[in-house]
């Protein structure tokens, strides 16, 4: 048909986005290590284009040291590194950047090949153009995060953090959306036993999510290290101690590591709710897709509390996040399956 991909650039295509989603899986997983290795203010400015190539020689190492050091990070926090730390510090952001610069032309150069060949029919020329558009997007908004650390205080905020967080989850979400259309194709009809809970399952994850970012941001994991209670108590006393009650729930390192909790507890419960109901339906596809997210969420649950137990170790807080982007790919695929049904 006149907006379907053609067959001979189908499984290229295929390729393609699945190179794209598993080279923005690394990306967050280097954003990861950047955070949890107090890597992410090393780089103090942001060159698109020119920044590419790092310091090389010795006198440009000292330069960019000695415009490190007139930054809040440095005169707050790193006072006593020397350039040889510096340099590891360096190396993460930079990684982080660069594997960005990578993807652009990952995503850039095989699109404009794709539609030189006329691969593209018009509604999917859009759609990927909203993908490189999304990349850019997630791309700014990760300098619009660092920046906000650059200024009076050396941390990040935590709102930016979960901002940033959220367009590249959105961007993969969409970018496997597509994939799932153009591998399925001919086979997809719009399924009239719609369920709605699923929707459901991908807001609770998306607040899990922004909520993951803000114990990362406010560092809400190196407390109250203890499970299942908050040291002595199920809700620690501190929970709710600021006025008004909303600041816990966004500012606070004890109420946001409470709701990330809670979150993980109702993430956990529902899923096994909705899958074992789920289990004579006739939408096979639908049901296994919630098979994955009861295995996932289970792992998933066990390998935040092991990394909340063992003060959040970089290997452990990496794992937790790559979980995270399992979890949600197959709660789209449960919505994937539950919006379509295959003939």
């Amino acid at each position: 048909m006149q907006n379907q991909i053609p067959e001979k650039g189908k499984k290229a295509i295929l390729i393609w986005l699945r190179v794209g989603m598993i080279m923005i899986i690394c990306m967050v997983a280097i954003g990861g290590i950047t955070r949890l290795t107090h890597s992410g203010l090393s780089m103090v400015d942001w060159k698109p284009i020119m920044g590419t190539i790092p310091p090389i020689s010795e006198f440009e190492w000292q330069s960019s040291f000695n415009q490190y050091q007139q930054f809040p990070e440095y005169r707050e926090v790193n006072y006593d590194i020397s350039l040889k730390g510096y340099k590891k510090i360096f190396f993460w952001e930079y990684l982080h950047r660069l594997w960005g610069r990578l993807m652009g032309l990952v995503f850039i150069v095989p699109f404009l090949i794709f539609w030189k060949k006329k691969y593209l029919p018009q509604p999917w020329f859009r759609r990927f153009v909203w993908i490189l558009l999304g990349g850019g997007l997630v791309g700014a908004l990760g300098w619009f995060m660092v920046v906000s650390g650059l200024k009076d205080k050396p941390a990040v905020s935590h709102y930016r953090l979960a901002i940033h967080l959220i367009a590249a989850f959105g961007l993969l979400v969409y970018i496997y959306w597509q994939s799932l259309l153009i591998k399925y194709d001919q086979q997809l009809k719009i399924n009239k036993a719609f369920l709605r809970w699923p929707k459901w399952l991908i807001v609770l994850m998306v607040l899990q999510i922004i909520y993951g970012a803000f114990v990362a941001g406010l560092k809400a994991g190196l407390i109250h290290n203890t499970f299942p209670l908050m040291g002595d108590s199920f809700i620690h006393e501190n929970t709710f101690s600021l006025s008004p009650f909303w600041e816990n729930m966004i500012n606070h390192k004890d109420g946001v590591q409470f709701i990330h909790r809670i979150l993980a507890y109702f993430l956990l419960i529902l899923i096994f709710v909705f899958g074992i109901r789920s289990i004579k339906s006739n939408n096979q596809e639908r049901q296994k897709s919630l098979n994955y997210s009861m295995i996932i969420v289970t792992v998933q649950f066990v390998i935040g509390v092991s990394t909340l137990l063992m003060h959040v170790p970089v290997s452990l807080g990496v794992l937790h996040q790559f979980g995270a982007i399992l979890l949600l790919l197959s709660i789209i695929r449960i919505q994937f399956f539950n919006k379509y049904s295959l003939i």
